[in-house]
């Protein structure tokens, strides 16, 4: 299994000069990646009539914001990766490629682009790169002064890691957030997530898509009252069922913040919670917990907040046909706070 996050790594783009786009809030046009992970009995469903774009649904997929040298430019990479094991249609699609000219031959990569329309020197289009019966979807919109004169290099450098991790394949990377502002272990929602946890939430089995949204960078916050500065680092986890479509997807969803102190945690737990009605539950999850009842945001009511330590979670229902609008308390009570303090058990600290 082939990990479209890791045919353009983070790591990747800094060894060539190019930086995603640093936001401390995770959200799914900075950096998004959804991969499949080894356990979970429950079916993947693919939107794919040929093979997934970049550009669109996909259960194997990454995308990432960039920022141009002078910081105005919006600038975007994406790379979804399709196999026959997830995509039937997967084979096809590579073989109606034998006999076209590629663009550019890496051994046995192959390279197939299509540009747009766009004025020169910037760059954009979408590219089939494709080696056996896999093919890999890479779409690009780059600008002259910011990055577009990278693209040739980056196209490279997707074609050499589909090549080595078809030979080896590998998990997707852990992001290190490490560094002066921030030098102490970040937690990892998405191993929380572990199919035990997620079926009784859903009423179905988890199926092993798990699609993350992390910060890129670290980020500060000062909460009413205070002067201090405290930092932090956010990350996002969703695991459900296998739709490439998350408003088709019933999921469990996990936020973990992690700060430097458990100062830092408890007052932004008791922020958080204070400011969208959070109630006591029926049983402590962590050192502290709130259920969130606040009917006027769907992103908080029916959310469970708690602390463990200098990390803050929050868990919640992602059931866009369902429930739209959030969980009610006894809904959240009964779905949430088992999956709750499970999570808070097997997490012990990083």
């Amino acid at each position: 299994m082939i990990e479209a996050c890791n045919l353009l790594s983070w790591t990747d783009l800094t060894s060539l000069g190019v930086k995603v786009d640093p936001r401390p809030d995770p959200n799914v046009v900075t950096f998004q990646r959804s991969y499949l992970v080894g356990d979970g009995p429950g079916p993947l469903k693919t939107s794919a009539i040929t093979y997934s774009q970049a550009g669109g649904l996909a259960l194997d997929k990454f995308n990432y914001s960039l920022r141009s040298a002078d910081g105005t430019l919006q600038e975007t990479l994406a790379v979804a990766v399709s196999q026959p094991a997830y995509v039937p249609s997967a084979a096809g699609a590579a073989a109606a490629y034998d006999g076209v000219h590629p663009s550019i031959t890496l051994g046995s990569v192959r390279l197939f682009s299509k540009r747009r329309d766009v004025p020169e020197p910037d760059a954009s289009g979408e590219a089939a790169v494709v080696l056996g019966d896999t093919v890999a979807s890479f779409d690009f919109d780059l600008k002259g002064p910011g990055n577009a004169g990278q693209l040739q290099a980056i196209a490279k450098r997707v074609m050499q890691n589909l090549q080595a991790q078809t030979r080896h394949p590998a998990g997707p990377s852990t992001i290190d957030y490490s560094s002066p502002v921030f030098p102490q272990p970040v937690a990892q929602p998405c191993p929380l997530l572990t199919p035990d946890v997620v079926t009784p939430p859903i009423g179905a089995d988890a199926s092993p898509l798990v699609s993350e949204l992390p910060g890129t960078s670290v980020g500060d916050v000062v909460f009413p009252h205070e002067t201090q500065p405290y930092n932090y680092v956010a990350l996002e986890c969703e695991r459900g069922t296998g739709q490439d479509d998350e408003l088709s997807r019933k999921a469990l969803a996990l936020r973990v913040t992690s700060f430097l102190s458990e100062d830092g945690a408890k007052k932004y737990v008791e922020n958080i919670a204070g400011a969208h009605g959070g109630q006591a539950p029926a049983a402590q999850v962590g050192d502290e917990s709130k259920i969130m009842t606040d009917t006027l945001s769907v992103k908080t009511r029916g959310v469970l907040i708690f602390r463990k330590g200098r990390f803050a979670f929050e868990l919640q229902l992602a059931d866009h046909d369902g429930h739209p609008n959030g969980l009610a308390l006894g809904e959240a009570t009964s779905a949430l706070l088992p999956a709750g303090q499970q999570i808070a058990q097997s997490f012990r600290g990083v």
